[in-house]
């Protein structure tokens, strides 16, 4: 068929859509009044290019298949954003386990009005990013069987997944017009899913760069449609909980899961095939593998030959991250203890912390903590004091049966107690490309600087915090590609870790200078790890992904927030630690 005789088709088809359109649009109208203003703009011709991408897999299940919108019931006299399920057919999208689903987020442009920000001008999404702060989760509100009861293994677990990668179909650039969003999921655990969404900021505000305003936090309620998405039960699916112990051993660290009850797991599952419970008794299980419980005493067993010599580059939080290695989890251990400020968030010896806290904690010789570089430092002068242990010193441990125990970081496996096994770690301070005084990571990661060291069998990578907190991202991305290519050149022969950004949601920072906010973290950490992946060949080790899969009300919730630092608790460093040491030694040499 020729070209000239393909052009009349192309316009009968052109023709074809523009009177479904029109027609569809009159039918909405008499129903939704301006809503229809809204759903005219799917059918921009962003969407034809918006349809091409192929990074997500899910992208297909944005393609409407249905002939009238589900949302037409909607009340649009509000103003206020909605989101519905797109293709849901009578109010309910039914999908078998790990099939993909699409929320449609609406939102309309802003009134003027006594909160209203649509003045504020200068903000700038990140480029392919939303121009408004969408925080979107499916929440499973039940896992009825049909005979009307619930799987036992999934009742009141209120599964949490968040819908990610969201898709502007149309300008949204623009702020007196309405915003409309694609985003995607897969659901793999059986119940019916309802949407919980919330929206954080608009027209790029959300990007407050050095320089500008940082806003204050508020959420405006998403209005969710009545619209669900129930996924169908299949014992036989690798996903099904009651198979988890089939999966194989976890090999990386930023494998997607869930978080479900303690309590709802099998009987017959011994505590050590699953990692700690968080404080809210859930224990995060992923999806396609599994992780086990992993004493210190066998990591480091596993460590001091595999990678002997660990040099570790980080800020704070890797000082957080390494109180349970050299307390040998003795720290912040007891359940009791979760509510001190320190087991909360701020651990820094400069806050007055009575001394015993940390002077009387035994110290393994498991690991050999070495502080170089942060000598000058009060905030690390307990690393210092703690790290340094001698391989001949006595073990002050204790072996111990954990299986009456719910919580015990600090196990000691029997036959494990009297080894000598140990690694050296050397503790390199950096916050990242920049921090409020500049950048120096240039003048600190050198060739020179580490000549005196053992040479590292493994990289370990802390980064983002500073750099959300105080960079421009055109120059964080300039900074990361400059800082992989030294990484290559001063280590050549060592494996790498990037440990993402820590997960920052809901809140403010006390410091307005501090520019953190959660699309920002995101932002800035995707671009981190896609470029340590892609240059440096190295593994993820994500704390980012389990934290946002928390539910709605744990995000929130102020008791777990009560320093506005982008610090952990304690009981979620045990368990992120727990993802990295499944990460480095579930490997088959290992198993």
């Amino acid at each position: 068929m020729s070209f000239q005789k393909a052009v009349p088709k192309r316009k009968l088809a052109s023709t074809a859509r523009f009177i479904c359109i029109a027609a569809l649009a009159a039918f909405a109208l008499l129903y939704t009044g301006r809503l229809i203003l809204y759903e005219y703009a799917l059918s921009s011709p962003s969407w034809q290019s918006y349809r091409s991408l192929k990074s997500d897999p899910c992208i297909s299940a944005c393609v409407d298949r249905t002939s009238v919108p589900t949302h037409i019931s909607a009340s649009s006299e509000s103003g206020k954003p909605y989101a519905y399920v797109v293709n849901a057919m009578d109010g309910e999208l039914v999908v078998t386990p790990g099939q993909c689903v699409c929320v449609r987020i609406v939102v309309p442009p802003e009134s003027d009005g006594a909160n209203s920000t649509t003045g504020l001008v200068g903000y700038k999404p990140l480029p392919m990013w939303p121009a408004d702060g969408l925080m979107v989760d499916l929440v499973q509100q039940s896992s009825l069987l049909d005979d009307g009861s619930d799987d036992p293994l999934y009742k009141d677990a209120r599964v949490t997944v968040s819908v990610n990668n969201f898709y502007p179909r149309g300008d949204d650039k623009d702020p007196t017009t309405a915003h409309v969003y694609d985003g995607t999921a897969r659901l793999y655990d059986p119940g019916v899913y309802t949407i919980d969404a919330r929206l954080d900021s608009r027209n790029g505000q959300w990007n407050a760069e050095p320089g500008q305003l940082t806003l204050p936090y508020e959420e405006t309620e998403i209005i969710s449609e009545n619209t669900r998405i129930r996924v169908l039960r299949d014992p036989k699916h690798p996903t099904y909980l009651k198979k988890h112990q089939n999966l194989p051993l976890c090999q990386h660290g930023d494998s997607p899961g869930r978080w479900i009850p303690e309590k709802n797991l099998p009987h017959e599952w011994n505590p050590w095939n699953y990692v700690y419970p968080a404080e809210d008794g859930r224990v995060w299980l992923p999806y396609n593998c599994r992780l086990r419980r992993i004493s210190h005493a066998e990591f480091t067993f596993h460590m001091s030959y595999m990678y002997p010599s660990v040099h570790w580059y980080g800020d704070s939080n890797s000082r957080r991250t390494l109180r349970p290695f050299i307390s040998a989890g003795k720290w912040c251990h007891k359940s009791s203890d979760l509510s001190r400020l320190d087991c909360l968030c701020n651990d820094a010896p400069k806050d007055l912390f009575p001394d015993e806290w940390y002077g009387n904690m035994p110290v393994p010789h498991w690991y050999r903590i070495h502080t170089h570089g942060v000598n000058g430092s009060e905030i690390y002068m307990d690393l210092r004091q703690l790290g340094g242990a001698s391989p001949t010193d006595p073990r002050m441990i204790q072996e111990k049966d954990p299986s009456d125990e719910r919580y015990t970081p600090d196990f000691v496996p029997p036959g494990y107690g009297l080894r000598n096994d140990y690694f050296d770690l050397y503790y390199l301070f950096t916050r990242g490309t920049k921090d409020m005084y500049g950048s120096y990571w240039g003048r600190d990661i050198t060739s020179k600087k580490i000549q005196n060291f053992p040479e590292a069998s493994l990289v370990v990578f802390q980064m983002i915090t500073w750099d959300v907190a105080f960079g421009h991202f055109d120059d964080f991305v300039e900074e990361t590609a400059k800082l992989v290519k030294r990484l290559k050149q001063v280590y050549p022969k060592a494996e790498f870790v990037y440990r993402s950004g820590p997960y920052w949601c809901c809140r403010a920072t006390e410091d307005q200078d501090k520019k953190y906010s959660r699309l920002r973290f995101i932002a800035f950490d995707r671009h981190a790890r896609q470029v340590f992946q892609k240059h440096l060949h190295a593994k993820v080790w994500d704390v980012q992904g389990p934290a946002g899969q928390r539910s709605p009300e744990s995000k929130r919730l102020d008791d777990n927030m009560p320093c506005r630092s982008a610090h952990s608790r304690a009981e979620v460093i045990h368990i992120d630690n727990q993802i990295l040491m499944n990460a480095l030694i579930n490997q088959p040499e290992f198993t």
